[in-house]
């Protein structure tokens, strides 16, 4: 049980800093989506670890009040984790498939998953008031069970639903995302109630298995991030020429409908600020910047800022000849 306890916490521990270090450095939404998620799994993992090792080890020793308290206590924390893993997830949804979904109706999930979670808090103490600890156990059980559940259909809708994105290669590799997520959690489930209903299986082999889950959860979402995140490891080194401001942003506009903030951001990414600088100078948030950059790249189909310059000062070129000769500029076509 203590080996299987560090094994899962090397793990997760080992996922999370790679995944936010790819997020800070190499900024995607999709890998920051997937941060959350991964964390509450992760949680949930060490707190079921927990939960058997005192079931099995100390609970009822210094006293059965205190056993029943403790018992109380892990199952509310249970269902939490397993409230907002769901919800982070149902975000990570969102976020990938609709990234003009307003961050307004993203904290709305938050405070959903906040309120369910003290909703069954509340169920859990009134039981716990009349003796119901069975009854506390199998609700958690069926509320873990229906998160996962969620999740696997959520999957099985990201693979195939249609939704609005600009590159077909990108959505491809989402997708083998999606459909690895449905596997893990349409399994997960099927196993726990399987051993639920069943309980052929020994406790700790239970645990073991369930933890070698969690590892494969750990391991798909950092290979993809790793392998197939439609951002890729380029540089963001601000360029040496500056491009002239009233040249950046107008061509991409009508070429590939780029609104006016986003506009002001290519325009200050042309003159080499940093998105900190940009951030500064547009007197928004450094994320917001980032938003804004993985929104640019996706819709010029552009992987870094050399490329997106680049874009610029071609089209520029194009459309100042246009403009020279009196015929329409191919950006002006599109």
């Amino acid at each position: 049980m203590v080996l299987t306890f560090l094994i899962a916490l090397a793990t997760g521990f080992m996922s999370l800093a790679l995944v936010s270090r790819r997020s800070h450095h190499h900024y995607s939404p999709v890998a920051d989506a997937l941060v959350p998620p991964l964390l509450f799994y992760n949680l949930w993992i060490l707190l079921r670890l927990t939960y058997r090792f005192l079931e099995a080890s100390m609970l009822g020793e210094p006293s059965p009040a205190m056993g029943r308290g403790v018992i109380l206590a892990l199952s509310c924390l249970s269902v939490a984790l397993a409230i907002h893993l769901g919800s982070s997830y149902l975000a990570f949804i969102l976020r990938t498939t609709r990234p003009a979904f307003s961050p307004k109706s993203l904290r709305s999930t938050w405070r959903a998953a906040s309120l369910l979670s003290a909703g069954a808090a509340a169920i859990y103490l009134a039981l716990f008031a009349m003796d119901q600890e069975p009854l506390i156990r199998l609700l958690n059980r069926i509320l873990v069970s229906l998160t996962f559940l969620t999740m696997a259909l959520l999957s099985l809708w990201f693979i195939l639903g249609t939704h609005p994105v600009q590159e077909r290669a990108a959505w491809r590799n989402i997708r083998l995302l999606g459909a690895a997520y449905s596997v893990i959690f349409l399994t997960l489930t099927l196993f726990i109630g399987w051993y639920r209903y069943s309980a052929a299986v020994h406790p700790y082999t239970y645990v073991t298995i369930t933890v070698a889950f969690g590892v494969v959860y750990n391991l798909v979402t950092v290979s993809w991030i790793h392998f197939f995140d439609p951002i890729l490891h380029a540089p963001e080194a601000p360029m040496k020429e500056a491009t002239p401001m009233k040249l950046a942003g107008d061509p991409l506009a009508g070429a590939y409908g780029i609104s006016k903030r986003e506009g002001e951001v290519i325009q200050l990414v042309c003159r080499g600020l940093t998105n900190q600088e940009i951030a500064d100078a547009l007197f928004i948030s450094l994320k917001t910047v980032k938003d804004h950059n993985y929104r640019i790249f996706q819709k010029t189909g552009v992987r870094n800022r050399v490329e997106l310059v680049q874009l610029v000062q071609k089209l520029t070129a194009e459309e100042d000849r246009s403009s020279a000769s009196g015929t329409p500029s191919p950006a002006s076509a599109l």
